[in-house]
C-alpha cells in the first residue's frame, strides 16, 4: 500500500541486520572451534594456532554479549569482529612461512577471505579502504618474514603469487558491488517512476490510479475476506471562488496545505487520496460506523482551522459510505458520492451518512 518508495538505497551507508550479525558471529565461534577441536585432535596444531584459536573465540563471544546487553554501535563491533579474523589470518600466514615454522604453509589460502569478509561486515566506503589496508598490511608482512630466510628471488616469487590473487580477489569484489550499485540505481528510477504514476505531485498524497490500486491490492470486494470499511469523499467546498478571487497558485496551495492536514488527521493506516480537482477521498478499515462519524469530524475541524494566505473560510463537505451498505466497493463509492451531494446541498461544511 505504500506507493512512495523512493528511499536512499545508499550502499554506503547500508548496515548489516543486528540479527543476521549474530548468526555470523556463532557461525565464527562454531567454526573456529570445530577447527581448533580437528587441529587439536590430529596433533597437527601449532604453537601459534593452540593461542590464537581460543584469543579469537573469546572475543567472538564478548562481542556477542555486547551486541545484546549494551547500546554500542554495531558497525563499531563489524569493526572489531573484522580485525579480529583479518589479523587472526594474516599473522597466522606470515608466522607460518617463517622458515622455523613450517615452510610456506597453506594458511596463506584463507588470506582472501579477508576480502570477503570485509564487504560483507563493513559498510562499502569503510569497505574499500580498509581492504587496500589489508593487502599492503599482508603483502608487506609476508614480504619481511620471508625474506629473513630465503632468497630475494624466492622471496618475491611467492609474494607476487600472493599479491595477484589478493588483487583478483579484491577486483572480482568490486566488480560485484558496482553491479549491486548499478541494480540500485535502476531500482530506485523504477520506484521514481512508480511513484509519480501513483502520487499526486501537488499534494504529495495517491492520485486517482494510486487509491485504485490499493483497492484492488485489498481486495475489498472478496466475500472471503469479508472486509469492514468506509469511504469517505472530502470536497472543498466554493473552491472554485478561491481560484477565481486569489488565484491558481493560491489554489494549489490551498489544496497541497489542505493535503498535509488531512493526512496529518487520519490514522496511519487509512488510505488518503487526491481523487481529482479538489476531491479527496478516505479509505479506513475496521471502524464502527460512530467511529467513521468521529474521523470525519476530525477531517473537517482540522480543515476549518487552516489559515492559508489570510484564507481562513476554508470548509469541507463529507460524504460517507460503508462496506456494509452495498455489495461492491464501487456501489459503496457510489453511497458516499450521493451522501456528499446531500452533505453540500445542506449547506456545506456538513458531514453526510446514512446514520446521521
Amino acid at each position: 500500500m505504500k506507493f512512495q518508495r523512493v528511499q536512499n538505497r545508499q550502499l554506503n551507508t547500508a548496515a548489516m541486520p543486528a540479527e543476521l550479525f549474530r548468526k555470523m558471529l556463532i557461525v565464527a565461534i562454531l567454526g573456529f572451534s570445530a577447527i581448533w577441536g580437528i587441529d587439536f585432535s590430529s596433533g597437527l596444531i601449532s604453537p601459534f594456532d593452540a593461542s590464537a584459536y581460543p584469543i579469537c573465540i573469546s572475543a567472538f563471544i564478548l562481542v556477542y554479549i555486547l551486541s545484546i546487553v549494551t547500546k554500542i554501535n554495531h558497525q563499531s563491533l563489524h569493526f572489531f569482529v573484522y580485525f579480529i579474523v583479518a589479523g587472526y589470518l594474516i599473522s597466522s600466514s606470515i608466522w607460518h612461512h617463517m622458515d622455523a615454522n613450517g615452510l610456506f604453509s597453506n594458511a596463506a589460502q584463507w588470506l582472501g577471505l579477508n576480502y570477503v569478509i570485509a564487504y560483507l561486515f563493513l559498510e562499502v566506503k569503510k569497505a574499500a579502504p580498509t581492504t587496500i589496508i589489508v593487502f599492503i598490511v599482508t603483502i608487506v608482512g609476508h614480504y619481511i618474514a620471508i625474506i629473513q630466510y630465503h632468497s630475494i628471488a624466492d622471496t618475491v616469487g611467492v609474494v607476487l603469487n600472493i599479491a595477484i590473487a589478493h588483487l583478483i580477489y579484491i577486483f572480482l569484489l568490486w566488480t560485484v558491488i558496482k553491479l549491486r550499485v548499478k541494480t540500485d540505481q535502476i531500482m530506485e528510477r523504477a520506484d521514481l517512476l512508480e511513484n509519480h504514476a501513483y502520487v499526486d505531485l501537488l499534494t504529495r498524497v495517491l492520485n486517482r490510479r494510486g487509491i485504485e490500486k490499493v483497492f484492488n491490492e485489498l481486495d475489498l470486494d472478496s466475500k472471503e475476506n469479508n472486509k469492514k470499511y468506509a469511504i469517505l469523499i472530502i470536497d472543498i467546498d466554493h473552491f472554485k471562488q478561491v481560484n477565481d478571487i486569489h488565484g491558481h497558485l493560491v489554489g494549489d496551495k490551498v489544496l497541497s496545505s489542505l493535503a498535509g492536514q488531512l493526512s496529518r488527521t487520519v490514522h496511519p493506516n487509512d488510505v488518503l487520496s487526491r481523487w481529482g480537482g479538489e476531491e479527496f477521498v478516505v479509505l479506513t478499515m475496521n471502524r464502527t460506523p460512530q467511529q467513521v462519524i468521529t474521523l470525519a469530524e476530525n477531517l473537517r475541524a482540522a480543515v476549518s482551522n487552516l489559515v492559508i494566505d489570510n484564507i481562513s473560510n476554508i470548509t469541507v463537505s463529507i460524504g460517507i459510505g460503508h462496506s456494509y451498505e452495498a455489495s461492491s466497493k464501487e456501489a459503496v463509492f457510489k453511497i458516499a458520492d450521493s451522501h456528499l451531494y446531500i452533505a453540500k446541498q445542506s449547506g456545506r461544511n456538513t458531514i453526510h451518512a446514512s446514520n446521521t
